[in-house]
């Protein structure tokens, strides 16, 4: 009975302790917006108590907005106070059991002749922020235009975003991945004023499992909707018709952009010149094994109808592209993807050339004229599913996609002909991964397999050759992590291998792997051993493939790391090929089954530097690389008509680089200043009359830009590209060194409903010695806004030039040549937007 009698008022004892504890300590909660009712991140909130402001407890603000607190002491007396930078400061009393709703007003003021303002860059830990509302302008139509004006970003022609020289390898909205690396089907698409910050996340690791064990140096970037814009759909019509030739284009997207799902339908179309087809562009692949994939390559290319002339002027097309992408997340981690897309695209150019090819004796010199048109047609869909847990990830990549193009050439001058080639590209592929988390161990599990089928088809004359390439691919890995305090361990296996219509390969490896890593120093070691083996012929090679990096963190702001690396490296299958083949009609290619074996060696290092708050963002790069193959190549004449046949004897190829960028903003006076410097030398080496014949060549190239906004209502953009380059080709050739220049100006003057577009274009070409090329363009466009409307009239190429020329070097080779382009041409369009 006594013991019964002391259990009880042990139990009651404890229950009265529990009660009292909790009834003791306080929990808080709410959240922090602008006047806007837009959350802010970052916002300092304090837990403050009695007249003395003893502070009790302190939190900053998420991604939402939102904070919580606990206490261990009752809710009297107690406050919070709310502050950031910019806004001014909130406080009023704690209350426990209701979420506290903070507004803060937005606040200039001035501390010691400096004036403080809401900071449209700034940095937290690995995540840069830029405020889009501070950028954005209202000649600005897709958020690719303000994206362009953010300081240490840059976007290239095709829209290719890097940030501090570094290309992104992720590109979210609201943190999901709708298009994986054909990001334009967004940024070409997505209203500016629909998006509120343009995040860059440094050392992103995407996969949860592998967070805190795996470390990386991939760019992401995240866009984050104004909260008016989420699950909405955005759906924006277009449509116009100019002459000089007959002109026409059309516009059609409907977005919905949420963090529960999201879709992005797209069609463009025209004559104009306008590359849609850049849409379907993939400008990243998340690699999801460790081993190196086997790349597969047609035997054939089309002729590349490219220049150094911006593509509207000079491509003769009539495309039309359509994509569809839907992403459905069934839960926090759990998500599919899918996406289509096709484009049909016809393409047109009328040039002339004249081609030197340098010997040690000799040099040859081939003339041509030639009208092209290249048709193509291309097709794909891909299923991602994908299950991001923090114990267990799985991820399956289907795709299947083909294309069909077919090219005519038309030669005239003494001996006209006619070329076509037609080649096919169509491949299958299932890509799957899997990681689980088990105490201190990771395992990972991969499986690839796909099929290409690349056939070839060669006519010209009497001259009719069929070439197919068919290759089946698989690739399987098995790898264990565990981290060990600060050291992660990684140990993979793997075997590949591959069945074709040309040889048969399989190849094997071990790849031994540890990173180190510290909040300052992080240092990667892997030493892939592999083997490879092709069948028949008895071709067989053991290599390993050292690689090491380091890299320092001295803070925030600066970051210094270098590596280095070596690689055996094996040419395409078609080397194999024991027939020889044309290239092209003038062209014939001896492989002499000789499959390449390249053993590179490449080191760089590399410094950063970044004050976000100051805008200010710098880094250099430099890099050297060194390849030695078992093979080389002699180029052999007979009149015009040339054979490329292959050596099996040493080649050696040497190159430096060095890459510098620096970005600038001022927010004053609305500015952004980048500066892009790169210098080179390479070297490489070639047969020549069965002599060996070495080639040389070393170039710079700057590129300083200018964004400016002086007002609301004017826009100025200045854009200059400085190339000097020059080669020298053997002990007696030395080619003249050539300058390329490029000046592009624009100006946007907003007039309320009315705006105006002014653009001024330069072009200075060296094609020889003493000898250059000038050419200026210019254009006009008004646009009239009204409600949901849109209205353009513009005009193109005001000077109405109609040809073009340039010369270029590449190797022991160098082309003069002119194209024709689009002449003046007007052209009106209207928008609507839903």
């Amino acid at each position: 009975m006594y013991c019964r009698i002391r259990r009880l008022c042990a139990v009651w004892g404890m229950t009265v302790a529990a009660i009292s504890a909790a009834v003791a300590q306080s929990s808080f909660g709410g959240t922090v917006t602008d006047e806007q009712d837009r959350p802010l991140e970052g916002a300092a909130v304090t837990l403050l108590r009695g007249s003395g402001e003893q502070i009790v407890a302190y939190t900053l603000t998420d991604a939402n907005g939102a904070f919580s607190l606990t206490a261990k002491q009752s809710a009297d007396s107690m406050q919070i106070s709310v502050s950031m930078l910019g806004y001014r400061a909130d406080r009023r009393p704690a209350r426990t059991g209701v979420s506290h709703r903070i507004r803060l007003q937005q606040q200039a003021f001035q501390l010691k002749e400096v004036e403080i303002r809401p900071g449209r860059v700034w940095g937290r830990q690995d995540t840069v922020n830029y405020n889009v509302a501070r950028f954005l302008s209202p000649g600005d139509e897709s958020i690719k235009d303000v994206i362009r004006k953010l300081p240490g970003v840059d976007v290239d022609e095709n829209g290719k975003i890097s940030y501090n020289g570094k290309d992104i390898s992720r590109f979210y909205v609201e943190g999901m991945d709708l298009v994986g690396g054909q990001y334009n089907r967004i940024t070409d698409n997505l209203q500016a004023k629909s998006v509120e910050t343009v995040q860059i996340l440094e050392n992103h690791q995407p996969v949860r499992a592998l967070q805190k064990k795996v470390h990386t140096e991939n760019i992401a970037l995240n866009l984050k909707l104004k909260p008016e814009f989420r699950d909405r759909w955005m759906v924006t019509v277009q449509g116009g018709l100019g002459a000089a030739p007959p002109l026409w284009e059309g516009v059609a997207n409907a977005l919905q952009l949420s963090r529960k799902s999201q879709s992005a339908y797209t069609y463009r179309g025209n004559n104009t010149g306008h590359d849609v087809s850049s849409e379907q562009m993939t400008f990243f692949v998340n690699r999801l094994g460790q081993m190196e994939e086997t790349n597969v390559n047609p035997f054939l290319k089309q002729p590349s109808l490219m220049a150094p002339l911006k593509k509207e002027r000079l491509l003769f097309n009539n495309v039309n592209t359509l994509s569809a992408n839907r992403l459905y997340k069934f839960s926090e981690t759990a998500q599919v993807r899918l996406n289509a897309a096709y484009t049909h695209d016809v393409r047109q150019q009328e040039r002339g050339s004249e081609t030197s090819y340098y010997r040690l004796d000799d040099t040859v010199r081939v003339a041509e004229q030639s009208h092209t048109r290249i048709r193509s047609d291309e097709a794909e869909l891909s299923v991602n599913l994908e299950n991001n847990a923090a114990e267990k990830y799985l991820t399956n990549r289907f795709k299947v996609s083909g294309g069909r193009t077919h090219g005519i050439a038309r030669y005239t001058g003494s001996q006209p002909l006619v070329q076509r080639l037609g080649t096919t590209d169509a491949n299958i592929r299932n890509d799957f991964k899997t990681i689980w988390n088990r105490g201190s161990y990771t395992l990972q599990i991969h499986s690839l397999m796909k099929y290409d089928h690349l056939p070839s088809q060669l006519e010209f004359e009497s001259t009719r050759e069929k070439l197919n390439l068919n290759l089946f691919y698989s690739d399987n890995s098995i790898s264990c992590i565990r981290k060990r305090g600060s050291i992660t361990h990684q140990y993979t296996a793997g075997v590949n291998g591959q069945i074709g219509n040309i040889r048969n390969g399989m190849s094997a490896c071990a790849i031994p792997a540890w990173q180190w890593n510290t909040p300052q120093w992080n240092a990667s070691l892997s030493v892939p051993l592999v083997y490879t083996g092709f069948r028949p012929g008895g071709w067989n090679r053991f290599a390993a493939n050292p690689s090491l990096s380091l890299r320092y963190k001295l803070n925030y702001a600066w970051q210094f790391s270098v590596s280095g690396r070596f690689r055996e490296m094996y040419g395409d299958v078609t080397g194999f090929y024991a027939k020889p083949y044309h290239i092209d009609y003038r062209t014939v290619m001896y492989g002499n089954e000789i499959l390449p074996v390249n053993h590179q060696q490449a080191y760089s290092a590399y410094a950063e530097y970044k004050r976000t708050v100051q805008e200010f963002f710098a880094t250099l790069t430099l890099s050297h690389v060194r390849t030695r193959s078992n093979r080389i190549i002699e180029q052999r004449f007979d009149g015009t008509q040339m054979a490329l046949v292959a050596h099996a004897l040493p080649n050696d190829a040497t190159g430096w680089n060095m890459h510098g960028t620096v970005s600038k903003g001022f927010y004053d006076w609305g500015m952004k200043l980048s500066l892009d410097c790169l210098f080179g030398r390479n070297r490489g080496e070639q047969l020549s009359s069965g002599e060996r014949m070495s080639f040389e060549s070393a170039f710079m190239q700057y590129e300083p830009k200018i964004s400016w906004t002086p007002t609301r209502r004017l826009e100025i953009s200045c854009v200059s590209t400085l190339r000097y380059g020059g080669s020298a080709v053997g002990n007696a050739t030395r080619l003249a060194s050539l300058w390329h220049i490029v000046q592009k100006l624009q100006f946007t003057y907003d007039l309320s409903d009315v705006s105006l577009l002014c653009r001024i274009d330069h072009y200075h070409n060296d094609v020889g010695k003493n000898q250059a090329v000038n050419a200026l363009f210019g254009d006009l466009s008004a646009r009239w806004k009204t409600g949901s409307w849109q209205f353009d009239a513009s005009v193109s190429n005001l000077f109405d030039r109609r040809q073009y020329g340039y010369t270029e070097y590449s190797s022991v080779q160098s082309y003069t040549s002119w194209i024709h382009i689009r002449g003046r041409e007007f052209m009106a369009s209207a928008r609507y937007r839903f």
